[in-house]
């Protein structure tokens, strides 16, 4: 975070603004998730006034980079004071317009939220599913699936249990191999060991444990 040389009036009317802000209401549904989240529209709309109210605006700078986007936030005052937080870097699986434009969103309303402790969902817009690579496949007479149908690329994430279990794990193997794993699961689209799908739990456990092995080896070689 940065901020300007003082922040005692920013700081002050923040207060008041976040004091006079509602949670932002839920009324979008996630495809892939199914359930109801604050789009950024509605973020806007609970922040907007208290803002306006206390002499304080954003801007969000949105640049591309190799992985994805990335999104910087800033809180000005009228004062000229301001306070600037991130860059927040959101992985885009493909950069097609849809995809960037889905990240964009979910950046930008991640970034604003976390920026001035509005309350909401922790969905964000279409939770970057187009980001993600992973929206269910609507046909071209533009009706969903029925329930019954399964979506292709919908898969279930591991247990909390197992992302502990692969946090704990990967502490014990060399830089290297975690910097490979992390970099192929970005890739894959999964930024977070908890979005990894139970499917390939097995193969990444299976891959840790041989470079834990490795690790060992060599320790033993230099004794």
């Amino acid at each position: 975070m940065k901020t300007s040389d003082q922040i005692d009036q920013i700081a002050k009317a923040m207060s008041i603004a976040q004091g006079e802000m509602k949670p932002a209401s839920k009324s979008s549904e996630n495809p892939f998730f199914r359930s109801k989240y604050s789009n950024l529209a509605q973020v806007w709309d609970s922040i907007r006034d208290p803002l306006s109210k206390n002499g304080l605006c954003v801007f969000q700078d949105v640049l591309s980079i190799a992985t994805g986007i990335s999104i910087s936030t800033r809180v000005c005052h009228a004062s000229g004071q301001w306070i600037e937080f991130g860059p927040m870097e959101i992985p885009v699986s493909k950069k097609d317009a849809q995809s960037v434009g889905s990240a964009t969103s979910y950046g930008k309303r991640y970034a604003i939220c976390a920026a001035l402790g509005v309350v909401s969902d922790e969905e964000g817009d279409d939770d970057g599913e187009a980001a993600m690579g992973r929206q269910e496949s609507i046909p071209k007479n533009g009706n969903k699936p029925k329930k019954e149908e399964p979506v292709t690329h919908q898969a279930t994430c591991i247990s909390p249990d197992q992302v502990r279990t692969i946090s704990d794990l990967i502490n014990k193997c060399d830089d290297g191999y975690v910097s490979k794993l992390s970099k192929h699961l970005l890739d894959l689209g999964y930024p977070t060991y908890a979005q990894i799908p139970v499917d390939m739990y097995a193969q990444i456990l299976t891959g840790i444990n041989k470079n834990i092995e490795l690790v060992e080896k060599r320790r033993k070689e230099n004794v």
